[in-house]
Parts: structure tokens; sequence; C-alpha cells
């Protein structure tokens, strides 16, 4: 259940970041908080760009932040982050503004997150009022919607 995998108290919105590895470092911050993974996760993200390039940034406007590492999570759980300004994760890359962390402690148990972010990065007007928000609330109830939709 979508519920399960994203709190509100895990929504930050309109933070600045000075590149994207702070931006990365954002998304992740209240998932190391939170307990839901440990900072190493952080760091295999940051391993893993410089390896692979930013494999996580999917179209213009948005990142889903992941890595393989499951030794380094706790809980499945997912947090959203919005930039006050776009980011390049690399010169020739897409401009992105929200990205959406995501640690597993499997490759099954987030699946319902998948959906809602598939639904939610298909529809425009939804990509940009995440952009627009201003409450947690407004963005948790569109990742619920959309988790519900076919």
């Amino acid at each position: 259940m979508i519920q399960e995998l994203i709190k509100k108290e895990n929504i930050v919105l309109k933070r600045h970041a000075k590149d994207w590895k702070e931006a990365v470092h954002i998304s992740l911050e209240k998932l190391v908080e939170g307990g839901y993974c440990t900072d190493q996760y952080e760091q295999g993200v940051l391993k893993n760009t410089a390896e692979y390039g930013p494999y996580y940034v999917l179209t213009e406007e948005f990142a889903l932040v992941h890595c393989n590492d499951f030794a380094s999570v706790n809980e499945t759980q997912m947090a959203v982050t919005t930039l006050d300004e776009a980011i390049k994760f690399s010169e020739d890359g897409y401009d992105v503004r929200i990205l959406v962390a995501l640690v597993a402690v499997d490759g099954d148990k987030h699946l319902d997150g998948i959906r809602a972010i598939s639904n939610i990065f298909a529809d425009e007007d939804k990509v940009q009022e995440i952009i627009d928000a201003t409450e947690p609330e407004k963005v948790l109830q569109m990742f619920i919607e959309s988790a519900e939709e076919e």
C-alpha cells in the first residue's frame, strides 16, 4: 500500500541545492534521519553516479534517486523533494526540480510506489502541480491517488 511507502514527514518542498550532489543528499536526508536507510546508501548513489552517470534522471524535471545497496536499507520507503531551482546532473542532461528517493529492502516491496511515480510523471499537469506545491499534504494525496489509477 502506498501509504506505507511515503509519509508526509518525508516530503520536502522548495529546497535549494547548489549542485547535483547536494540535491542527492537533500533527497535522502529524511530517509536517513528516519532510520529507513543508512548514510552508506547515499554513498552508494554517489559511487554509482560517478561510475555510470546520472542513471536515475528519467525525464525532464524528474529524478528517481536509488541504488541497489539493499544492505544499507532498513525499511522500504520513499521521500519526495522539490527544488526551488532546477539542477543539471550532467552537462547534456535534463533540468531536475523533483527528486523521489526510493530505498527498498528488496526488488519487490516498492511496486505501489513505482505505479504512482509512473502515473504522475506521465502527466505534465501533475508534474507541474508537484513543482508548484507548497503543502506536503497535497503531494502525498497526489501519490495516493496516482497509486490507485490503473
